[in-house]
């Protein structure tokens, strides 16, 4: 297992992961503890999923630019390809953090209600009882002691039976306690919005039109648009821009890709095309962005 400094991990665990291909010696999952205060004002993209427990302190974190605060005792989960941004961190934070890739996640989630994952979308951050602090604390420690037994013979079986356990106990939770208004509705309407955003997650780099995802579903333009307005209130473009536009802000936080880098990543067919998009989402130009974040970040 290599040494890392803490701020290292957190930085691999909340970065934009790069385009290589992870090769098949890598970890489908990791455990991290922190126990220093940091700083991280960048914008990340995460491919991986991601349970928290925050034992002490506090963090003020924007999760697909929602703000959410993580205090002490609670547990936070957050899903494959979420963009993140870390705002203040207490002196006194200790982290219990497990990464998960985007493979190993599907696997278990696969026959959990996606009611759970609409759930963790507006709720990714719970306040524990007592109850719940030792159900994650066992869960966190059989991590840890997997994650560092790498000779034995069912580790992977082990771990993705305690993750499938583990999810279903905070699924339970949610349904009871921290969500209870939250309707388990499995119509054929709410199943093509999950899978619409799953498909926005995983394309909005490279694929914008409404066309695009509606083809991949097998239903009309207008069929889609009207799910989305009926599920959430807003338009199919309205959430693909959305998503597109927090891809280049992650992209934009880096200040060695230059704009014509970014339009090339994001299959714009030139930079002047980039920046009319992304001036008409948020009246601002590209490079006025880069500059408000170059001044945030005291640069």
């Amino acid at each position: 297992m290599l040494n890392f400094t803490y701020l290292y991990l957190l930085n691999r665990i909340l970065e934009n992961m790069s385009n290589n291909q992870r090769n098949n010696n890598v970890e489908p999952f990791r455990v991290v503890e922190i126990n220093h205060s940091f700083e991280d004002e960048l914008f990340n993209k995460n491919q991986n999923g991601i349970i928290g427990f925050c034992q002490r302190g506090k963090i003020d974190m924007l999760i697909n630019l929602n703000l959410i605060t993580i205090e002490s005792n609670s547990q936070f989960i957050i899903m494959p390809n979420t963009i993140t941004r870390i705002k203040k961190v207490s002196k006194d934070i200790s982290l219990f953090v497990l990464e998960i890739n985007d493979s190993l996640f599907r696997d278990v989630s696969v026959h959990i209600n996606p009611s759970f994952f609409r759930m963790l979308r507006t709720t990714p951050c719970i306040k524990l009882s007592p109850e719940g602090i030792k159900a994650i604390d066992l869960f966190m420690t059989l991590a840890k002691g997997l994650y560092n037994d790498i000779d034995n013979l069912y580790r992977q079986q082990i771990i993705r039976s305690a993750l499938n356990a583990f999810l279903l106990f905070t699924y339970d939770r949610y349904q009871r306690f921290y969500c209870p208004d939250e309707k388990i509705n499995e119509s054929a309407r709410n199943k093509i919005f999950d899978r619409f955003i799953d498909l926005v997650h995983h394309n909005c780099s490279t694929q914008r039109e409404v066309s695009f995802y509606a083809d991949k579903l097998c239903i009309s333009n207008k069929y889609l648009t009207d799910i989305c307005h009926n599920v959430v209130g807003v338009s199919a473009k309205k959430i693909i821009d959305s998503f597109s536009i927090l891809e280049i802000k992650v992209l934009l936080h880096n200040t060695q890709l230059s704009m014509q880098d970014i339009a090339n990543q994001m299959a714009f067919p030139d930079q002047s095309y980039m920046g009319r998009f992304f001036k008409r989402c948020e009246g601002i130009s590209p490079s006025t962005f880069r500059k408000q974040v170059i001044n945030e970040m005291g640069g």
